[in-house]
């Protein structure tokens, strides 16, 4: 006598129910995530693009990160390195002044999007 395989196997249904749980729940993670760095149709149009000219690499001068005007106790990030903008290649230095650690590993981070060979990037202590 055959032996049901309905009885050995469990009920598919119910992990196929929590699969689509989980995968609706992780969309609108990801939704959420991508809302907080695109609030506008505009800032989705205008992202950083393959063309790296120097007038679109960020800087700090006459900013409230820039070294000259910091005062107190932070961190300075460096960020250097070439800049491959099709035909052209170009070095760059960059310095920035910041009150935690995280602000300057968000800007060294940040400037990893736009340099192609990264010479030196570090985050050190600092006081003006």
């Amino acid at each position: 006598m055959p032996v049901s395989t309905r009885l050995a196997c469990p009920d598919s249904s119910g992990l196929k129910a929590r699969l689509r749980v989980v995968a609706t729940l992780s969309a609108a993670l990801l939704m959420a995530g991508c809302q907080s760095q695109f609030q506008q149709p505009s800032d989705l149009l205008f992202a950083p693009t393959f063309s790296k000219t120097r007038q679109n690499i960020p800087y700090t001068y006459n900013t409230p990160y820039d070294c000259r005007t910091f005062t107190g106790s932070g961190w300075k990030g460096i960020a250097s390195g070439k800049v491959n903008n099709f035909d052209q290649t170009y070095l760059i230095s960059q310095a920035g002044c910041f009150k935690t650690q995280q602000e300057c590993e968000a800007w060294i981070f940040y400037m990893r999007g736009y340099i192609d060979i990264p010479r030196f990037m570090r985050c050190n202590t600092y006081t003006a």
